[in-house]
């Protein structure tokens, strides 16, 4: 397992991706599929998604609040994600994608800020957010929260997006080791969320794309459930993404699964120029 953001091994803050030659006149197409379940404890599975392939556009949301305000929340995210498909479409390169996708996600923020505003008693209504934007051979993720964003890349996998939370900052600098993680009381509590303050910081990260990359958006019920090395093995596994995002949800549900668990799974393809490029 290679040492990733997120994972911080001592000394290692980043790794160098590994890459092959690749021509631009070859034509990518993705195939993903996405998978959630309320998990093995839970009555209220606060986790939503969406998964347009055809588009180049997949989100994964993780809510919270009382009641079922983190249901709320994280589906007004991805419904606003689903929503700016037509605009994304209308945008001729992945930097204009990508600001519509954000624009989505922040124009929820206000809407949950104001309405908290406006009923202070109605307690906290918010959501993490990682949403994936490809086109062409390049794709860029923005994120808010502790859901993940990872890749598999020539039997490697890449965490590439760093979680917003407590135990993440107290990683950084050092004031806990990556062992401890998982018994930290403070282990859920995440810094940045969509509804959390009037103005998200959303994070970016953009990578260029191979042939056989897959792509894996997750809420923090695999992470906290799955070792890496588990979520690598299902991943490398010679199955379609479907079969590979029931078996991530399964493998969790095997457990203790206590909380929402959703996964989104995406394949790169090569395809010969003029074939459809998207599934």
């Amino acid at each position: 397992m290679q040492a990733v953001p997120g994972i911080r091994l001592p000394g290692i803050t980043w790794v160098t991706l590994p890459c092959r030659p690749n021509s631009r006149a070859m034509a990518l197409r993705f195939l993903s599929a996405a998978c959630t379940h309320v998990g093995n404890v839970r009555k209220l599975n606060e986790d939503a998604y969406c998964e347009h392939a055809a588009a180049g556009v997949w989100c994964v949301a993780d809510g919270m609040g009382g009641y079922d305000a983190g249901e709320v929340a994280a589906n007004m995210v991805a419904d606003a994600v689903s929503e700016s498909l037509q605009r994304v479409q209308l945008e001729p390169d992945l930097n204009g994608r990508v600001a519509v996708v954000k624009q989505a996600i922040q124009s929820v923020n206000t809407r949950l800020t104001v309405e908290r505003t406006q009923s202070p008693d109605s307690g906290m209504m918010g959501c993490t957010v990682v949403a994936l934007i490809a086109e062409g051979q390049e794709c860029a993720c923005v994120w808010a929260g502790d859901s993940r964003f990872y890749l598999l890349r020539d039997a490697g996998l890449y965490q590439l997006s760093t979680d917003h939370s407590v135990v993440q900052e107290l990683l950084d600098t050092g004031m806990i080791q990556p062992e401890e993680v998982d018994s930290h009381p403070r282990r859920h509590v995440i810094t940045r969320a969509v509804g959390a303050n009037a103005v998200l910081e959303l994070d970016y990260i953009a990578l260029d794309l191979l042939p056989g990359d897959v792509l894996l958006l997750c809420s923090d019920g695999l992470h906290s459930e799955l070792s890496p090395e588990r979520i690598m093995s299902i991943l490398s596994a010679p199955q379609d993404c479907h079969t590979k995002a029931t078996r991530l949800v399964e493998s969790v549900l095997s457990g203790n699964a206590n909380d929402n668990v959703t996964v989104t799974v995406i394949a790169v393809e090569s395809v010969a120029k003029g074939m459809l490029l998207r599934e």
